[in-house]
């Protein structure tokens, strides 16, 4: 048996809804404890165990908490993706105790040395776990806490956009509101703290601010995995979409596993308050059935059967219908906005705005704002820098555009690459920076060269040096161009760049008149736009 991590989870995660101390390890198969191994532990601990090495690892666990007068926790066992990982998993209130039972129970069962005496060895444990500048409580925020309305918003792309989006609609109507995002902690249209806070930390800065009375909180699969939810339920929970991003991490290899993570999300939304799920993605769909709140579906297929089938119930949607946004419940049904108003969509063809804005619909009826001033503040939302800066932010310079985005997977490029095509049709070229965060399967790198190779007339491969993450640049490249020979497109390779920077000022100075570039950018947009502005790019605005 070895050890994968011991990991003190502060919130709501994937295995509970509480903080829980996961303790993982991987176990060769059929891997069972010799009887010697057996001896040793009910001579240490007065329990006997049998030769299952997970049992063992249990009954330690309420050992040791016995040993140290704790009230000994229910523990459960979770099987994870990683071929050979299992995860015992227990509720904590003391930090440094929890980290140390699991490890001196690690010890126990598979530890190299033996223990001559186990509350030393336990003690000693819990020293050497103890952080001084770590709190030994969990850290989320309990309801008793919370003192304002929360709402929170998850998926695989769309929801740095919809957060901006939702926190702009209730900032409309006079609320005091702190979001936090991709780009920072923001207390009423302030950042307050720079960089990613989509996890843990970003949702009780939120939370506890005195000046707030209502928080919007992005909420990324890494936070969950890591830290578990900052706080102890939501009263709107949004889920957007599921894609196979960030697979192979922390013992995740399947989406359907990804959308339990995220689901996290809208399984803490209290039972009183609504969730917002996308009808059109199968995966978030399913996630229905651990949901206690009232459930909205959006939805741009107005035909989806789950949709007919949620308003016979006499279930809420949001739709897109025939051009106008709606919402409908049973047979009643309102018109918010056309869909060509809401100047985030481009009139409609940016088909994953359409998603967010629908999201951000429901989820501010769900926080009790009006259609009118919901469809108010969708006119004045755009799609610029002062609005939702590095998603889909379109500049012209002389005769070129130039489109940023922060897609950062297949499915960002592919809305990309639609958006421009349908956007722009008469463009003289198409060219694509493309490249992402090196934390990505080799699957993914080659996926982006393939769909890049199919859809762009030139591509330009950029590596992103902040964010390879145990990847080198050469590697990077390689298995882009790799996916461009996929799609018999190597012809189409139209440089090497060492950042998207780099790569959107060679693109743009090596331009034909006419032409595209669109900008895969997770690392650099703010310098890109900078850039566009300094040259005397003029940003498109729709009216």
């Amino acid at each position: 048996m070895e050890l994968v991590e011991i990991r003190d989870l502060d919130g709501p995660n994937l295995f509970a809804l509480q903080p829980m101390l996961k303790l993982e390890v991987r176990l060769e198969p059929d891997e069972s404890l010799q009887d010697a191994r057996l001896q040793y532990i009910a001579e240490h601990t007065g329990r006997f165990v049998t030769s299952d090495p997970i049992h063992a690892l249990e009954t330690i666990i309420e050992a040791l908490h016995t040993n140290l007068n704790i009230e000994p926790p229910v523990t459960s066992r979770h099987d994870m993706d990683t071929t050979g990982h299992l995860s015992i998993c227990f509720p904590w209130i003391n930090r440094f105790h929890a980290r140390g039972i699991a490890r001196a129970a690690f010890d126990l069962v598979a530890g190299d040395q033996h223990i001559q005496n186990l509350r030393a060895h336990l003690n000693q444990t819990i020293a050497a776990e103890t952080d001084e500048d770590d709190p030994e409580a969990p850290t989320w925020v309990r309801d008793t806490e919370r003192t304002i309305p929360c709402a929170a918003i998850t998926g695989t792309n769309g929801k740095t956009t919809t957060t901006r989006l939702l926190s702009h609609i209730l900032r409309s109507t006079g609320r005091q509101v702190g979001w936090s995002s991709s780009s920072g902690v923001y207390i009423n249209g302030v950042q307050v703290i720079a960089g990613d806070y989509t996890g843990h930390g970003g949702a009780r800065r939120v939370l506890m601010d005195p000046d707030v009375d209502v928080g919007v909180l992005e909420t990324a699969r890494g936070g969950i995995l890591l830290r578990g939810l900052g706080y102890e339920s939501n009263d709107v929970g949004v889920l957007l979409n599921v894609g196979d991003d960030h697979l192979g991490l922390h013992g995740v290899d399947t989406v359907e596993t990804l959308a339990k993570v995220k689901a996290t999300v809208v399984r803490t939304t209290r039972a009183g308050g609504t969730v917002v799920l996308n009808a059109d993605d199968s995966l978030v769909l399913a996630q229905r059935a651990d949901v206690k709140a009232k459930t909205v579906l959006t939805s741009q297929e107005p035909e989806n059967p789950a949709i007919a089938e949620h308003l016979a119930a006499g279930g809420e949607c949001v739709l897109l219908c025939a051009g106008l946004i709606e919402r409908r419940q049973g047979s009643h049904r309102e018109t918010i906005i056309s869909v060509v108003d809401v100047p985030i969509t481009y009139g409609g063809v940016a088909r994953h705005m359409v998603e967010n804005t629908l999201a951000a619909t429901a989820a501010a009826i769900g926080m009790g704002v009006s259609l009118e001033e919901i469809g108010a503040a969708l006119r004045s939302f755009h799609p610029d820098r002062d609005h939702n800066a590095g998603r889909l932010n379109v500049f012209e310079l002389d005769s070129v555009t130039v489109v940023v985005d922060f897609a950062h997977n297949e499915a960002g490029l592919r809305f990309l690459l639609d958006f421009a095509r349908q956007l722009f049709p008469n463009a003289t070229r198409l060219s694509a920076v493309v490249g992402t965060a090196g934390d990505r399967q080799d699957s993914v790198f080659v996926g982006l060269g393939r769909i890049a190779g199919e859809t762009a007339d030139r591509v330009l491969i950029k590596s992103n040096p902040n964010y390879l993450r145990g990847r080198t640049p050469e590697s990077v490249v390689a298995l882009v161009e790799s996916g461009l020979s996929e799609a018999n497109a190597s012809e189409k390779q139209g440089g090497i760049y060492e950042s998207e920077y780099d790569a959107v000022i060679g693109g743009l100075e090596s331009a034909l008149p006419g032409e595209v570039l669109v900008a895969m950018s997770v690392e650099d947009y703010v310098a890109i736009m900078d850039e566009l502005t300094d040259r005397g790019a003029r940003e498109r605005r729709l009216a």
